[in-house]
């Protein structure tokens, strides 16, 4: 293997030591494969690896002279958590393998162990740029100010690999540090160069994480300017950051670029505008209509004014109903139904008049999107339609309109066709109206892996009929290992021998997922006589076996378990906790959760934030109301990493209460960066 022991852009006057070094490679070549040699003689790599491995937490040295062969595997030393940093630092600062080191820089970012940061930041100074760049995007990872002068250094180095200076940026971003805006900012102002490649668009970004350092006006400034620039990069960006700021004072440069070349600035200018609400960019708006060629852009402006006076959409709409084109006609249609409004009844009505098919189909899916119970007799005719998306939308349509009572109309005319995927559909819509005439055909597509669960999950739950939660038992023990929370819900007989056995085999198999989810089968039936057979698998080397079987013992009642629970808690590497936590949320018993709460709390109110906010994460499912002010005071944390943190969890709780909760939150909230991230949320969750 090549190994590089020189730098690039040395002067002149270095010339005779780099020639000397030259001379000794061929003998440290030879003395480098004597090592390898030496080594092979007495083990395989296997086994080395294993040795390496083992005493990784207590020998702190033991990286040092490794090489690839005797490396161990990334995930191996990830599995033993923060009890490997000491012996990665180690070997970031003197392992003389490139690659090793690069290696043992990502695993420390990985880990996010705050013990590791003077090393990370000393090996700024290494000598490979791809060693300079891993170690960037670990201080990046694990976020602290202490790290700015080191990164602003190494940024001003003229000799700075271009893409490590770009990684550089983001890391600044990512601090939360007012010297690193100041940075961030000049270079965000600085004119292009030939001679350097353009930042601009990365400063902007990483200028975008700490935007809660800046004062309103400021950062108005900034992405005005950023939306006037020369980079069309950098104007992208722009357009995104002006739909979450909201701020009328971008207005007047959005507009120009309704007329931008490239189709995604066009496009994120129009929602930008339709989110900020101001009425003086409708006449713009108006004026682009006729000029449109793409469905998108037409969606977004007729949504973007209807935001903002709809009394001008209407008529602005009614002219593309009414276009030469059938392909401008048709999304026309599908915005007016998109929109919600009563007032579209009669822009519909005349479309379901138009010649073309597929512009029939928009106006008849939009009739059913209105809401309004009078479109049912303009949808009549169509239900015996000869084109079937128009017959079948027409039903569909119906059926909604009616509050789901016109259930023999989808199950005479859809479920008993003889098209596989129509019968399917009217299935699927019939399940989540609990009709018990589709029970069979839903069991059966499920057990084919035809629907997905979904699609059928809640109403299997609430089945009656005794022979689905033994079919689905079958099913599970088949290999459907997804079908886990059903059966825990349903119970059928027989689950508990099943489930341990199925442990049993996992295990002796070596796969691992598998014993996880079976596992966390047996915590949900909370059987205590199961409890011997979960006690060998906290002694399993996997750490995630040991943290479900100890998830599943304190769900049992085994109050031994909650401190593995926290040990494994805190040695998990950062980049697990959020998985962590959502296994963590998994506990239902109340008085399992009072038995935990204590620790999580303590946890949230930590320094390490990581771990905060994947306990408030676990807070959150369980006690939405008392755990979301912790959530929201993350949203206005200085930390951009604890801001990321609190968005990432609010994202993926889904839960009515949690929206409800943040609804409520947007109204009271004053600051306005964590309404800005409110607004953002409440979006995404409307959207999906």
């Amino acid at each position: 293997m090549a190994r590089k022991l020189g730098s690039k852009g040395r002067s002149w006057r270095w010339a005779g030591p780099v020639v000397a070094v030259l001379a000794l490679q061929p003998a440290l070549g030879v003395l480098w494969k004597a090592h390898e040699a030496g080594a092979q003689d007495q083990e395989s790599p296997a086994e080395a690896r294993k040795r390496v491995l083992a005493s990784i937490p207590a020998d702190p040295a033991v990286l040092i002279n490794v090489t690839d062969r005797e490396m161990p595997a990334s995930p191996d030393i990830l599995n033993l958590g923060k009890r490997s940093t000491r012996a990665l630092e180690r070997c970031l600062s003197d392992n003389v393998d490139a690659g090793i080191r690069e290696t043992c820089a990502i695993l420390l970012g990985r880990l996010g162990d705050r013990r590791a940061l003077p090393t990370l930041q000393t090996a700024l100074a290494d000598w490979e740029a791809g060693v300079r760049r891993e170690v960037i995007d670990a201080l990046r990872a694990i976020p602290d100010r202490s790290s700015y002068a080191s990164l602003a250094r190494l940024f001003q180095r003229k000799d700075e690999d271009a893409a490590n200076r770009a990684a550089i940026l983001g890391a600044l971003g990512a601090l939360g540090d007012a010297r690193a805006v100041q940075l961030l900012r000049a270079e965000l102002r600085r004119k292009p160069n030939k001679d350097q490649p353009d930042l601009r668009p990365q400063a902007f970004a990483a200028l975008w994480e700490s935007r809660q350092l800046m004062a309103p006006a400021t950062l108005v400034g900034d992405v005005s300017s950023a939306l006037r620039s020369d980079n069309r990069s950098l104007v992208t960006a722009a357009t995104v950051a002006s739909a979450e700021l909201r701020a009328p004072q971008l207005v007047p440069a959005l507009i120009p670029l309704l007329e931008a070349p490239e189709s995604p600035i066009r496009n994120k200018a129009v929602y930008a505008l339709g989110r900020i609400g101001d009425k003086t960019a409708t006449q713009a708006l108006l004026a682009q209509l006729p000029h449109v060629r793409e469905a998108r852009m037409l969606n977004n402006i007729a949504f973007a004014l209807e935001r903002l006076d709809s009394r001008a959409f209407y008529p602005a709409i009614q002219q593309l109903i009414e276009h030469k084109q059938a392909v401008i006609r048709m999304n026309a249609a599908f915005v007016v139904g998109d929109v919600h409004r009563a007032e579209g009844l009669p822009l519909l009505k005349k479309a379901l008049e138009d010649p073309s098919d597929y512009v029939k189909t928009s106006a008849v899916v939009g009739l059913g999107k209105l809401g309004d119970p009078a479109a049912i007799a303009l949808l009549e005719p169509f239900v015996q339609n000869p084109n079937l998306s128009i017959r079948q939308e027409a039903i569909y349509a119906i059926y909604e309109l009616s509050g789901r009572k016109r259930s023999d109309l989808v199950f005479d005319n859809l479920f008993e066709s003889r098209n596989d995927l129509v019968k399917k559909r009217a299935a699927i819509a019939l399940g989540k109206a609990g009709d018990p005439r589709v029970h069979d055909y839903l069991l059966q597509c499920l057990e084919w892996n035809q629907c997905p669960l979904s699609d059928v999950d809640g109403y299997l739950r609430a089945s009656k009929d005794p022979s689905t939660g033994g079919r689905l038992l079958l099913t599970w023990v088949r290999g459907r290992s997804d079908l886990a929370g059903l059966i825990s819900a349903l119970r059928p007989a027989g689950t508990l021998p099943l489930a341990a056995s199925t442990v049993d085999s996992a295990l002796a198999r070596g796969q691992l997922d598998e014993a996880e989810m079976g596992v966390d089968l047996l915590g949900d039936l909370g059987d205590p006589s199961i409890k011997e057979r979960l006690d060998k698998s906290l002694a399993n080397t996997d750490a995630w076996l040991r943290v479900h079987s100890a998830v599943a013992l304190a769900r049992l009642g085994d109050t031994s378990a909650d401190a593995r629970i926290f040990q494994a808690f805190d040695n998990f590497p950062a980049d697990w906790l959020p998985m962590f936590a959502h296994v963590l949320s998994r506990v239902q018993e109340a008085p399992v959760r009072a038995r935990l709460t204590p620790e999580l709390e303590k946890r949230e109110r930590g320094q390490d934030v990581d771990e905060a906010m994947a306990a408030a994460a676990v807070h959150l499912a369980w006690d939405p109301d008392n755990a979301v002010f912790r959530m929201l005071d993350g949203l206005a944390s200085q930390s951009v990493r604890e801001r990321e943190l609190a968005a990432r969890f609010l994202r993926t709780n889904r839960t009515d209460r949690v929206t409800w909760l943040l609804r409520r939150a947007l109204s009271r909230e004053p600051r306005p960066y964590t309404r800005d991230v409110l607004r953002k949320l409440l979006d995404v969750r409307s959207e999906g």
